[in-house]
């Protein structure tokens, strides 16, 4: 009787020591943008978006960059004017429009650097079903339904290619600030715009460093392969970028009804804040954001498009 309890504790024993051992290759979870995450009372422009995502960590056969992360997302975005209903397409200051995509990515990181390159589709239009989204959040929250998508943005489709390079400027894991270089792409008829800038980490866990960008949640690399060790993070991150848009068919597109688009037209710079809070556990990932960026389309009612964004992932 003692050796059977001594062989089940054994045996547990070994158990948890195996579930510690193991690496969380894999991550799945989901982003949810919103107006309403800043102020009640905002409901405009980049009104509601919601992405699904899977990444996957592995070793990779590059030489300077020995950690792989292949990720799938697929998402669906929505816009309107300064006001939910404005029916009248003379008194938009940019059309209602639903966008849906999916995407898949490469990248390889290390320490200091991360590339990443991929390729994304996505449709505008009805089939969007941005509109009944609308509807149904407002619904959820007791407001009433618009009647603007009666003329949104016709539909459109695209498949075009996305890049990022990111380079750390100063890095030193026993310091609280992390400072790198930050750099994305995307090229498709629908959406086509560069930016640039700089993505900075301020250290909040006096029990924890920064991670580098191959092992962070900031960069999308916080999966662990076989080889790695977890670590983990709680920090406040800001990126701060400047964006020169190429083309938004959300803004520019031909309407619904035969009716076009001369009156909305891009504003060619832009200049796009996030800040976060950041949380990387053993096998959760949590982040909440506050993003504002400066007018992205000529004659907007507001100076700055605010919205806030949450993310949450399992990780095993």
């Amino acid at each position: 009787m003692k050796f059977s309890r001594f062989s089940f504790a054994c045996f547990l024993s070994l158990y948890c020591l195996q579930l510690q051992a193991q690496k969380t290759a894999y991550e799945f979870g989901f982003i949810s943008d919103n107006d309403l995450y800043v102020s009640f009372f905002l409901d405009k422009y980049y009104t509601n978006g919601l992405e699904l995502f899977f990444n996957v960590a592995s070793t990779s056969k590059l030489r300077n960059f020995p950690k792989r992360v292949r990720t799938l997302r697929a998402g669906q975005k929505m816009y309107n004017p300064y006001f939910y209903d404005v029916p009248e397409i003379y008194k938009q200051d940019r059309p209602y429009a639903g966008y849906v995509y999916a995407s898949y990515l490469e990248t390889f990181a290390n320490p200091k650097q991360l590339i990443s390159f991929g390729l994304e589709a996505g449709y505008t239009g009805a089939n969007t079903k941005a509109r009944e989204a609308q509807k149904f959040v407002h619904q959820f929250y007791n407001i009433q339904e618009s009647n603007g998508w009666d003329h949104q943005v016709d539909q459109t489709i695209a498949l075009g290619i996305k890049a990022n390079f990111t380079q750390n400027l100063y890095y030193h894991p026993e310091k609280n600030i992390q400072l790198a270089f930050v750099n994305k792409a995307l090229v498709h008829s629908i959406l086509s715009n560069v930016s640039s800038g700089v993505g900075l980490k301020i250290n909040l866990d006096a029990q924890a460093s920064l991670s580098g960008i191959d092992k962070s949640l900031f960069y999308n690399t916080a999966t662990h392969h076989g080889q790695e060790r977890w670590s983990r993070e709680c920090f406040l991150g800001i990126k701060s970028l400047a964006t020169y848009q190429f083309k938004d068919k959300t803004v520019t597109g031909d309407l619904v009804g035969d009716f076009t688009n001369p009156n909305f037209h891009l504003t060619p710079w832009v200049w796009h804040n996030d800040i976060g809070f950041y949380w990387s556990l053993k096998h959760w990932n949590i982040s909440y954001h506050q993003i504002f960026h400066t007018a992205n389309v000529q004659n907007l009612k507001s100076d700055w498009v605010r919205y806030g964004s949450i993310y949450l992932s399992y990780k095993f």
